[in-house]
């Protein structure tokens, strides 16, 4: 079985799983797989999913296939190729917004509305492609509804590096045709070093060690904000650490429940608000 990318639970206690290559299966609460769920079109990839209703199901397409390296490609593309499209248990699809950059996280809005993660834009958009608040500082995961707000899963912090060489259109013309992407300058979701990394990945060792504040190319960050997105707490893993590129948050009991694929751990931890009283 392919590895699974994605889970969403409904109200009624359905289970969605998304599929790397694009695949999707529905079980029931006691665990049997429901006939349907077929889309007509199918996503090239599922990064995310929820339940619209106990059939309907909107699925996040970041665009990207199975074996290429999201992290190394979409900080330097340009093609808005994801989208957010609804299946429903006989299969039928639409599409509820297109033209995405890499969007990786839905949850629920104001309203019955939708909200949306953007990786590399490092900003969260309503289901109408609408800026809801930009500028966070790290390459977007997955978004979660929490009490107070939501909580938002970094892959990697955003690296002045990158943001600067995105205005020296030649550099990374040259980069691109001549090194494989894995190689690329880019965000990393695993601390690990090696010979053939970037060099800039040498500014991150003084006198033998890693210093939180280095400019590493993976991290650690879950960010807390208030209904209105705007930050209001966060915990991180910073360069010396070893718990980066969370993918996802979750609230669990009063507690934050992030995944950290670089580690491979499930994380639990106390929210800002909390940790302030303690």
């Amino acid at each position: 079985m392919p590895p699974v990318s994605a889970l969403a639970v409904s109200e009624d206690g359905r289970v969605a799983i998304g599929l790397a290559g694009g695949r999707i299966a529905v079980c029931s609460p006691s665990g049997e797989t429901l006939r349907g769920w077929n889309p007509s079109s199918n996503p090239r990839a599922i990064a995310d999913c929820l339940f619209l209703s106990e059939d309907d199901l909107a699925v996040v397409d970041h665009g990207y296939g199975r074996d290429e390296p999201i992290l190394s490609l979409a900080p330097w593309d340009g093609a808005a190729r994801g989208q957010v499209m609804a299946i429903n248990q006989a299969g039928e699809t639409r599409i509820i917004v297109a033209g995405l950059h890499c969007p990786m996280g839905i949850a629920r809005g104001p309203a019955g509305s939708l909200v949306l993660t953007e990786l590399e834009r490092a900003r969260v958009i309503d289901s109408s492609g609408k800026v809801l608040q930009s500028g966070f500082p790290a390459y977007l995961a997955r978004i979660r509804k929490v009490d107070g707000g939501y909580a938002i899963a970094c892959l990697s912090r955003r690296d002045p590096l990158i943001e600067f060489l995105k205005t020296e259109g030649d550099f990374v013309a040259r980069m691109k045709s001549n090194i494989d992407p894995q190689h690329w300058i880019s965000p990393r979701a695993s601390p690990e070093f090696s010979h053939d990394f970037p060099i800039e990945l040498g500014a991150t060792l003084l006198f033998g060690e890693i210093k939180p504040w280095a400019p590493s190319f993976s991290y650690g960050l879950v960010i807390e904000t208030d209904p209105d997105l705007t930050p209001v707490g966060s915990a991180h893993s910073r360069a010396n650490g070893h718990r980066h590129a969370i993918s996802d948050v979750t609230e669990w009991n009063g507690s934050l429940i992030a995944v950290s694929r670089a580690s491979e751990e499930i994380l639990r931890f106390s929210p800002a608000e909390k940790a302030d009283e303690r």
